[in-house]
């Protein structure tokens, strides 16, 4: 890890230590303030390292919430962002609320949930992959099992 990034991870915990920073706009500008200036992208990588992620809040706007592990990351992802799983031969379509499928995507990739070889994420729909047809099925069945 370089020196800048982790002077900047330290800043972000730091900062987040201090108290509710909503999104990673008032994040920013917070980094701003500490001399530090970088894009959302690098935002979203360090907030995605440090252990945090978006959630609705139901106004069409988010807050950043502290996950403590990756089961618990996903299940709260699934839960709030997961409509529906259509399985395809060994490719799964996801459909998720609109801008959730890459955060989606991210935490069934990081999760390692078994049988998925990887995902593409748009705004509100994941391509899953998976060996073969049956291994889809089964890959459905239990992320079903997550949703209840």
């Amino acid at each position: 890890m370089t020196k800048a990034k982790n002077q900047r991870l330290n800043i972000i915990k730091e900062i987040l230590k201090k108290g509710e920073v909503p999104t990673q706009t008032e994040l920013k500008k917070k980094l701003r303030k500490a001399k530090i200036d970088v894009s959302h992208a690098t935002i979203s990588r360090a907030l995605k390292e440090l252990g945090y992620a978006r959630s609705p809040i139901g106004d069409g706007s988010y807050r950043l919430i502290k996950v403590e592990g990756r089961d618990e990351h996903i299940d709260l992802l699934f839960r709030l962002g997961l409509e529906e799983i259509i399985p395809v031969g060994n490719l799964i379509l996801i459909k998720t609320r609109p801008g959730n499928a890459q955060a989606v995507a991210g935490a069934i990739d990081r999760s390692r949930l078994e049988g998925i070889l990887g995902t593409i994420g748009g705004d509100d729909t994941i391509l899953a992959v998976t060996q073969n047809e049956s291994t889809a099925r089964r890959v459905v069945k239990n992320l079903r099992k997550m949703l209840e």
